[in-house]
């Protein structure tokens, strides 16, 4: 049996009996953008970082660094512990200014409202110049005009238009304890003014001063509305607990 010669353009017989393998297939390309998404550092986690590294911003890193998690959440990409780690600092500036706020001023406050022995410190307010006929019980006073010295029927009436109001844990003149006003119609003479002034507060404050545990160096003084105040339409007469002392002033509320 004859078949024609090999040659030119004919193939011959494969002598393995075999034809090549085909070529290996090309690697798949990875999909458009999610090789460079998983390499980059999250841009707002770097500036929550920055933001709470700093303290200047108040909240602004922690809300960067929730922003900039839900973000690498989503897309992916680094930077995750710098968001955390900015919300972390963030949150220890605002606890440190709040503490600071609270605790610092607190303590500053009462180490200044107690002397050395623990005792409380008289509190410093600037005196207020008040009307005399408007003062009320309760009232701490001090009056340069009288000096809180102790009144009574003889004593010389001293006109006094206005006294400053004090703390009465403080050096003071005076302290009002009793309030009342005159039933007369006709104004009484500055005597009869004196007796019916010093009567009625002897009857309204002596108990409370006799209470007092400093009673023995406690004293009356009282004010009584001038002429001028009478026209007016003043009648009230006010009490007031004084040093016996002339010239000493009283340091704290009566106790009575």
């Amino acid at each position: 049996m004859s078949h024609p010669p090999t040659g030119p353009g004919r193939p011959g017989p494969d002598p393995m009996g075999a034809y090549p393998p085909p070529p290996p297939p090309m690697p798949a390309e990875p999909a458009y953008g999610s090789g460079a998404a998983q390499d980059k550092t999250n841009g707002l986690a770097i500036a929550a970082f920055v933001t709470g590294l700093l303290g200047c911003c108040g909240i602004a890193g922690a809300v960067l660094g929730f922003i900039s998690l839900r973000q690498i959440g989503d897309r992916g990409g680094k930077g995750r512990g710098l968001a955390i780690a900015g919300i972390a600092l963030s949150a220890l500036w605002i606890v440190g200014g709040v503490v600071g706020y609270l605790v610092i001023p607190g303590s500053d406050s009462a180490s200044s409202a107690t002397g050395p022995d623990g005792t409380p410190k008289p509190k410093t307010t600037k005196p207020e110049k008040i009307d005399a006929y408007t003062m009320k019980v309760g009232d701490c006073i001090n009056d340069p005009a009288s000096s809180g010295a102790p009144a009574g029927e003889s004593a010389p009436p001293v006109e006094v238009e206005s006294v400053k109001k004090v703390p009465c844990t403080g050096p003071h003149d005076g302290e009002v304890l009793a309030v009342f006003k005159l039933t007369q119609a006709v104004m009484p003479t500055d005597q009869q003014m004196s007796r019916l002034a010093s009567t009625g507060c002897k009857l309204r404050i002596q108990r409370r001063l006799d209470r007092d545990p400093a009673a023995a160096h406690l004293g009356r003084s009282f004010y009584y509305p001038t002429a001028d105040s009478w026209r007016d339409g003043d009648r009230a007469v006010t009490c007031l607990a004084v040093n016996a002392a002339e010239g000493k002033k009283l340091s704290r509320p009566i106790r009575g």
